[in-house]
C-alpha cells in the first residue's frame, strides 16, 4: 500500500468514522474547529506527500497545516452565510458564501500541493473551473471538470434547469419530479423537487452546503500530484487531456466517505448541513 493510500485512510478514520466526530455540531465553536481540522490536516498531510526531497518534512508539515486551518475556517464562514440566506431567502449571501468557499478551499489545495501560499486560487461554475495564478506571471485559464459535466448533463435529461435559480447561486439548479426527497446534490448540480413541502429556500440552503462540503474534497486531489505528474513526462495524450480538463477526483472520494456514513444514523454530511440551515 502506498503512502496516499495510508493518508487516505487515516483520513477516513480521524474525520469520519469517531462518533464524536459524526455527532451533529453543537455550536459555533465546534463546527468552526471541526472545518479548521479538516482543513489543517489535508493541507499538513498533503504537503508532506508533495515535499521536496530537501524539505524538513516537520516545517513543511506545519506550514502545510496553518495554511490549510486557515482555509478551513474560510470554509466555516462560507457555509454560516448559506445558512442566513436559509433564514433570509436573501440572495445577496449566496455568491460572498461562494467566493469565501471557493478561496478556502483554494488555500488547503495550495497547502496540500506544497505551493506557497496565495499562488494559485479557483473558482468553480458546475461544471468549469477557472483558475488564476500569480506566482511569476499573472494568468488565468480555464478548464472543464469532467465529472461535474457528466452530472450536469444528467440533470438535464432529469428535469428543468432553473436559469433564475441558478444564476443567483452559481450553481445549477434543476427542478424535477424524478426524485423521492425535497431536494438531491450531484456532485455540485442540485435538484429541487418540483412539487415540495417545504420552502424553496430552506432546501436550496441545505443542497448549497452539501455543494460546499463536495467542493471541499477537491483540497484531496493533489494527493495524486506527484503519481500524475510522473504519468506526464511521457504521455503526449495526458498532458493535452490536462490542458482541457481538471479531473474533480472529488466526485469519487466525497461519494466514498458520503457512502461510509449513509447507513449511519448520525450522518455527518446530512447533519453538518442541517446544522448550519436550522440552528437559531
Amino acid at each position: 500500500m502506498n503512502k496516499t493510500s495510508v493518508i487516505f485512510l487515516l483520513l477516513a478514520v480521524l474525520l469520519f468514522n469517531n462518533k464524536k466526530i459524526n455527532a451533529q455540531h453543537k455550536n459555533n465553536l465546534e463546527a468552526g474547529l471541526f472545518n479548521i481540522g479538516f482543513g489543517g490536516f489535508i493541507g499538513g498531510l498533503g504537503a508532506i506527500l508533495n515535499k521536496k526531497p530537501n524539505e524538513k518534512t516537520g516545517k513543511v508539515f506545519l506550514k502545510g497545516f496553518s495554511q490549510g486551518a486557515l482555509g478551513g475556517y474560510l470554509l466555516f464562514e462560507s457555509k454560516c452565510l448559506v445558512g442566513k440566506y436559509g433564514k433570509t431567502g436573501n440572495y445577496s449571501y449566496i455568491w460572498p458564501s461562494k467566493l469565501i468557499n471557493s478561496a478556502g478551499v483554494s488555500i488547503i489545495e495550495n497547502a496540500a500541493s506544497n505551493r506557497s501560499f496565495g499562488e494559485r486560487w479557483h473558482l468553480n461554475i458546475g461544471f468549469n473551473r477557472f483558475e488564476i495564478f500569480t506566482k511569476n506571471k499573472f494568468k488565468i485559464s480555464y478548464r472543464v471538470m469532467p465529472f461535474a459535466l457528466s452530472s450536469t448533463i444528467y440533470g438535464f435529461t432529469q428535469g428543468h434547469l432553473s436559469i433564475n435559480e441558478s444564476i443567483k447561486t452559481g450553481t445549477f439548479v434543476f427542478t424535477t419530479n424524478r426524485i423521492t426527497s425535497e431536494g438531491l446534490t450531484l456532485s455540485n448540480t442540485i435538484f429541487l423537487l418540483r412539487n415540495r413541502i417545504f420552502s424553496k429556500q430552506l432546501i436550496l440552503s441545505h443542497e448549497l452546503v452539501h455543494t460546499y462540503q463536495f467542493e471541499s474534497f477537491s483540497s484531496l486531489n493533489p494527493y495524486l500530484d506527484k503519481p500524475i505528474n510522473n504519468l506526464k513526462i511521457n504521455n503526449d495524450w495526458l498532458k493535452k487531456y490536462s490542458k482541457i480538463f481538471h479531473t474533480d477526483f472529488n466526485f469519487l472520494t466525497f461519494g466514498i466517505f458520503y457512502e461510509l456514513n449513509a447507513n449511519n444514523s448520525s450522518n455527518f454530511f446530512e447533519r453538518e448541513a442541517q446544522f448550519y440551515t436550522e440552528k437559531k
